[in-house]
């Protein structure tokens, strides 16, 4: 990021954060039986997903363009992509411990890295970027691209299913949007408040989405074991 910093992305970042911790939450309270809320059948539940992951993938489109459209500065990026990486590899070694049989193998934090390296080529093509985006979610219609070969490769070693998979396609076409609005941001008119909790939550959005699951599942698991 540059040294000044975007408070309507913090923003944008921050309430993205909250609707993803009551989403949590939520799922929280369905997996120990105390709700029944269908969060990924019905289509509010389906378009509340979507949302959080849309903030969150166009931030990190955004983010690109203020770091990089002058310079692309590469020890920074390399940096931030460690810091991503390791923290990737935490939430895939942490669930293989919680959950051996659903596992995360490709989370968000997975999407961002292998996102952020390719849309890092387009940070100063928003037309371009945008027109990707496009394609993309014209083509998930078709089921293309398909990189279902890749499962079938690495087959045996990855589980059943897992808490939390957000594959490439069609997922990256958002961070190609995000590109297009750091050229052109109309998300500062959106969000043109101002609240100092949320652009905090911004700021450590990674540190809070590593640890928030953490004391929601541990905060509803004492209740449950409490309460029986």
């Amino acid at each position: 990021m540059s040294n000044h910093r975007d408070t309507s992305l913090d923003l944008m970042r921050g309430t993205a954060i909250i609707m993803m911790i009551v989403f949590h939450f939520i799922y929280d309270l369905n997996t120990f039986g105390f709700t029944e809320i269908p969060l990924f059948t019905h289509w509010l539940g389906i378009a509340w997903r979507c949302l959080i992951v849309f903030l969150f993938l166009s931030a990190v489109g955004i983010s690109l363009v203020i770091a990089h459209s002058k310079r692309i500065q590469y020890k920074k990026f390399l940096r931030r992509l460690s810091y991503l990486g390791m923290a990737a590899l935490i939430v895939s070694f942490g669930t293989f411990i919680m959950f051996p049989d659903g596992w995360v193998y490709f989370g968000i934090l997975h999407l961002i890295w292998v996102s952020s390296l390719i849309a890092l080529a387009f940070v100063n093509q928003p037309k371009t970027s945008l027109l990707i985006a496009i394609l993309i979610l014209i083509g998930i219609i078709f089921d293309q691209p398909n990189l279902g070969f890749l499962s079938n490769i690495f087959e045996s070693f990855l589980p059943n299913g897992s808490v939390d998979y957000y594959p490439l396609f069609p997922w990256l076409s958002f961070v190609f949007i995000g590109i297009f609005l750091g050229h052109h941001p109309f998300y500062q008119k959106v969000f043109t408040f101002r609240s100092r909790l949320l652009e905090l939550m911004g700021k450590h959005a990674l540190f809070i989405y590593l640890s928030h699951q953490i004391v929601l599942f541990g905060i509803v698991a004492f209740v449950y074991f409490l309460l029986n």
